[in-house]
Order: C-alpha cells, then sequence, then structure tokens
C-alpha cells in the first residue's frame, strides 16, 4: 500500500513540474534585441489621425475677448483658477466628454455658435484647427484655436494585469503603451502571439504580433487607432495550470482514500 502510496505522490509531482515549468525568456519582449545596438527610423513616425464621422471633439476658441471665450468656452468663465475647474467640470469624466463635445455628423460637420457648420472629416487635427481658425477670424479678432479627439479609446483584454478601456489624449498611442495602461501582462500571456482587431468603415482587420521580437516596431499596428482591441491571448501553461489544480485535486482524494483503507486493513 506504501509503494502505491509513494507512486501517486510521486505522478503528481512529475504532473506539476512538467506542465507548470516556464522561463522568465517566455514572458520577455524584445528578445533579439541586444546591448548597444542601433536602430535606425524605427519605429517609423507615429502615423497622422484623419477626424471621421462620430468622431468627438474637444474644441476651444480663445480671444482677447472675454464675453466670446464664454460663449465657444464656458467652462473657463470667470478666467483665474476657476477656469481649470470649470474644465475638469465638464470634460473630466466620460460622461461630461459625451456631452460637452462637439460630435462630428455622418456627413462630416461641426456645429459652431456664430461660425454655423464646419466640414472637419478627412482632416487631421493641425488641418481642423486652421480650417476652425479661418472660418473663427471671420467674425473674431486674432483666435487661438485648439482641437483634440475626446473618443481615441483603446479595449486592452485577455492576460493582462488590469483589462479595459484606456483612453488617449497625447495624439498617438503605441501598443507598448497600451500594455502599460494595463499594468502589464500576466504569467500566462503569449507574447508571440498578440493579437490586434481594426476595425475601418465596413472592413474589420487582424493583425498577430510577436511582441518577442522587434520586428513589432515595423507593423501596420504598433502605433494605435480609436476602437483598436488588443488581446492578449493565454499561453498553454494557463490550461495546463487549471489541469494541475484538477489533478492535484483527484491525486489527494485517491491518497486520502488510499491512507484511510491503509488505516482500516491494519486496524
Amino acid at each position: 500500500m506504501k509503494r502505491i502510496l509513494i507512486f501517486y505522490f510521486a505522478l503528481l509531482l512529475i504532473v506539476i513540474f512538467q506542465t507548470s515549468c516556464r522561463s522568465s525568456k517566455d514572458l520577455t519582449m524584445f528578445q533579439d534585441l541586444r546591448d548597444n545596438v542601433s536602430l535606425y527610423k524605427i519605429p517609423e513616425k507615429a502615423p497622422e489621425y484623419f477626424i471621421k464621422p462620430f468622431d468627438n471633439l474637444y474644441l476651444s476658441i480663445l480671444t482677447l475677448d472675454p464675453q466670446v471665450n464664454q460663449l465657444f468656452n464656458p467652462s473657463t468663465a470667470g478666467g483665474g483658477s476657476g477656469a481649470s475647474s470649470g474644465t475638469q467640470q465638464m470634460y473630466g469624466d466620460r460622461a461630461s466628454q459625451y456631452i460637452n463635445g462637439y460630435m462630428v455628423t455622418e456627413e462630416g460637420f461641426i456645429t459652431l455658435p456664430i461660425l454655423g457648420q464646419v466640414a472637419v472629416a478627412g482632416l487631421n487635427l493641425l488641418e481642423a484647427q486652421e480650417r476652425i481658425k479661418q472660418r473663427a477670424e471671420e467674425y473674431l479678432k486674432e483666435p487661438n484655436v485648439k482641437v483634440k479627439v475626446l473618443n481615441f479609446k483603446i479595449n486592452v483584454t485577455g492576460e493582462v494585469q488590469s483589462p479595459g478601456l484606456y483612453y488617449n489624449y497625447e495624439g498617438s498611442l503605441n501598443i507598448i503603451d497600451a500594455l502599460s495602461m494595463a499594468k502589464g501582462i500576466t504569467q500566462y500571456a503569449d507574447l508571440q502571439n498578440v493579437l490586434v482587431i481594426r476595425h475601418n468603415e465596413d472592413v474589420t482587420k487582424t493583425y498577430n504580433l510577436n511582441l518577442t521580437d522587434k520586428s513589432v516596431y515595423l507593423s501596420d499596428v504598433f502605433y494605435l487607432q480609436p476602437n483598436d482591441i488588443v488581446y492578449i491571448k493565454p499561453n498553454k501553461y494557463k490550461r495546463s495550470n487549471e489541469n494541475n489544480n484538477i489533478y492535484s485535486l483527484i491525486l489527494s482524494t485517491v491518497s486520502t482514500v488510499l491512507v484511510a483503507a491503509t488505516l482500516i486493513a491494519n486496524y
């Protein structure tokens, strides 16, 4: 009986060791990079984002006239320290951004006080600022215009520490930054098979990235776009670990039964 018990315990240890052993190399990004290596023009410059219908835009038009500023920028009413608190109140959360932002219509326009409709779809942010500034100069003196995208969000899910929706207001966002937003990967992440899903109008494309290789810098999705989905797939060790728990439960149950049987037989 003792030999049977030893056999089962040895079998349990072998199964756990073989299926749970994983080197740190599996969790290391850019494994082919070495010290003192220069990579020229890698990554390339982040692509410009072009405004699309249904984008939600932050817009600021400031002049030397406080009353005009209040009309175009209610959050700055009163000036001084109240300006920052007003901006925080109007744009400090997602619901407020949705309500107070300027939604691009299906036809590609935004509608502004006094200025009326301005076509912005298909323009990058600098071009949109310049077009709105030109329209504003027809009515205002020396306007200063700023445009940002409020709905630049990505979905990071799968084997990351903190999956969820993340917003970007910096103009560009790469996949490494996205993983940092999600507080990094888990021990079960498959870095060689990362999936990015991108929606472009009526077409959805998928991309597979290998984050252990510097070639990721050359990928079309190294720089993410609004509404991209980044999915870190689980590796084989996760399923093995789940199976280990089942095996451990089964073997411990069998062992308990055998121990009990031994005690009864020797009684």
